[in-house]
């Protein structure tokens, strides 16, 4: 029998993980209007698009055009890049990613003059939106949260994580030593993470914003589907994106889909 040792074991989890939330880069990020747009009084709220784990700006490269079109003012940051020899973003501690975050947003609302913005995260950048929000203490800048699978409550990569709960020091090598050289975030999201925990210690959504959440039934990077992501809390929006069309959407193509483009117009245009 071929024995294989904890070092080995670990290393093979973290593997999976990076495998399953790296998306697959685009060519070139949206335009960052970085100042020359103004809101109207049609679409007052600057949008602010915060893309996954292991990606960048350019997941929003047919979103963010659209949204331009449509009059919004479209700002879409690449952020959590550093601590990494990889070459991708959403990769930091999400803590300080959120940190990165919030002063970029400070940054939007000074530059457009705006009260509040409107948060568009896929992923990861869905759950930096609910830490923004809450843990923060930043709910006074955002009037609208539309979450593209966020990992609301952790995930279990498909049952993964609960597997190696059941070998501790394994799962302490992965979070500990393994994925933290190569995507801290990663650790983050699992489900009991520390990060995970403080985020759902209490309610999610906060007094005076408007959540809308939509996942996918074939997602197998924040699992399980559905439940991982929905905010099920009173007023909160939760869907699958086969609600809405029948087909199969990928976790990572979420940004990209058209039904999900039309969802986020839809939404952004019914919380005015």
């Amino acid at each position: 029998m071929v024995r294989i040792s904890g070092t080995a074991l670990a290393a093979a989890v973290a593997t999976a993980v990076l495998t399953g939330m790296a998306a697959t880069p685009a060519a070139a990020g949206p335009a960052d209007p970085a100042g020359t747009c103004r809101p109207t009084a049609d679409h007052p709220y600057p949008v602010v698009l915060l893309h996954g784990t292991m990606d960048d700006a350019s997941a929003w490269n047919v979103l963010a055009p659209n949204l331009t079109a449509a009059g919004y003012c479209v700002f879409a940051p690449s952020y959590g890049q550093d601590g990494s020899p990889l070459p991708y973003g959403g990769i930091a501690p999400i803590a300080r990613a959120a940190a990165e975050v919030a002063t970029y947003i400070d940054g939007v609302l000074t530059r457009t003059g705006a009260a509040r913005v409107d948060i568009v995260g896929h992923s990861q950048g869905g759950t930096i939106a609910e830490y923004y929000a809450k843990n923060l203490g930043q709910a006074r800048h955002v009037h609208t949260e539309l979450l593209l699978a966020p990992g609301t409550h952790g995930t279990t990569l498909s049952g993964l994580v609960g597997l190696v709960d059941q070998a501790p020091a394994v799962r302490s090598a992965v979070d500990n030593e393994v994925l933290p050289a190569f995507c801290a975030a990663c650790a983050d999201l699992e489900v009991g993470s520390t990060f995970m925990n403080a985020l759902d210690d209490g309610p999610i959504a906060q007094p005076g914003v408007r959540y809308a959440v939509l996942a996918t039934r074939d997602d197998t990077t924040v699992t399980p589907a559905g439940p991982a992501s929905f905010i099920d809390e009173p007023g909160v929006t939760n869907q699958f994106v086969q609600d809405l069309r029948p087909g199969s959407v990928a976790h990572q193509h979420l940004p990209l889909d058209a039904t999900v483009g039309r969802w986020v117009l839809d939404q952004l245009g019914s919380g005015r």
